[in-house]
């Protein structure tokens, strides 16, 4: 039987509590570009726009789920589907590297395969049919990468 971790922003029946620190909504502070970020969803939302004063009201929001929302109020930049692998795998990267306690407890996922329990997001998570669990991808990746350094 396949050794599954589900990870969301809440616990559920198949979310334990001690996964949660998995999730992009997780409160784990870590510096890029001379800035410090609450959690990956401040940083991945702030990347949608070119426009610094945008950036700085997403990345100075009271919580990722506030975060999230203001930035739907403004328009992406043109170039951001193409990006968005990119930026995710950069914040998941800033996380685990500066955040010594999230990085061993990662690694401690051991060969586990990594699922985002989201109920409506089928790119990043894995629970819909035919999702493609990209945020669980990249987790399981950089686990890797972790494990050899």
């Amino acid at each position: 039987m396949e050794n599954v971790i589900y990870f969301y922003d809440v616990p559920s029946e198949r979310v334990l509590e001690e996964n949660i620190f998995l999730n992009n909504f997780f409160e784990s502070p870590f510096t890029a570009d001379e800035k410090t970020y609450s959690t990956v969803e401040h940083y991945y939302q702030c990347q949608k726009f070119l426009d610094p004063e945008i950036q700085e009201k997403v990345r100075s929001a009271s919580d990722a789920d506030s975060a999230k929302k203001l930035a739907h109020e403004f328009e992406a930049r043109e170039d951001w589907d193409s990006l968005k692998d990119q930026v995710m795998a950069e914040a998941l990267k800033h996380k685990f590297e500066q955040n010594k306690d999230l990085r061993e407890k990662l690694i401690n996922t051991g060969d586990a395969t990594l699922v985002e329990d989201s109920p409506r997001d089928p790119y990043w998570g894995g629970a819909l049919p035919g999702s493609e669990n990209k945020l669980g991808l990249m987790l399981m990746d950089l686990r890797s990468k972790l494990k050899e350094a």
